[in-house]
């Protein structure tokens, strides 16, 4: 080909020029299972929904004496909506749709969960597990910062010689 580098081009393998795009989550279960690990990890570890929530007086008042519910697990007076251990462990990749327009569908896989999730949401969007600013933004970014920064390193290692173009009319 006129115009190109042909000693550059002869250095970049096909196969290695290709996988300049490879990234660590090579299948959409991959990635499923990243963002609901990340899901997981930033309302039940890190707390992002916080507590914006505060019972009743009513129910407040019975939930401190331990008679809130038939199995109550505590008597803390302060609401923690933002999801049991048990709850968040149930979230899951539930579907994968692979092809060129591919996607995957994450959810809870109890309905029970599902419907408390649901219900905490409706409550409050600020208890919402899925809220656009507080989980999904951080996800968003934390992966855009995790391709940008494989496509730089797949570049270093693939790149051998400067690739010049010639544009002639």
């Amino acid at each position: 080909m006129p115009g190109l580098n042909q000693k550059a081009m002869a250095s970049i393998r096909k196969n290695q020029a290709s996988r300049i795009i490879d990234i660590p989550l090579r299948t959409w279960s991959d990635v499923g299972d990243e963002i609901a690990n990340q899901v997981r990890e930033l309302v039940g570890e890190q707390k992002v929904l916080g507590t914006t929530y505060s019972y009743s007086s009513k129910y407040s008042n019975r939930k401190s004496k331990g008679k809130a519910a038939p199995r109550q697990a505590s008597t803390s007076t302060i609401p923690d909506l933002t999801l049991t251990g048990k709850m968040l462990n149930n979230f899951r990749r539930l579907e994968v749709r692979p092809g060129a327009n591919g996607s995957v569908g994450l959810g809870m896989t109890a309905k029970v969960h599902s419907d408390k999730m649901k219900f905490n949401a409706d409550r409050s969007p600020s208890l919402d597990m899925l809220h656009k600013t507080k989980v999904l933004k951080p996800i968003e970014n934390n992966i855009s910062n995790r391709i940008g920064k494989q496509f730089d390193k797949n570049i270093r290692k693939w790149e051998k010689d400067n690739i010049i173009l010639s544009i002639e009319k």
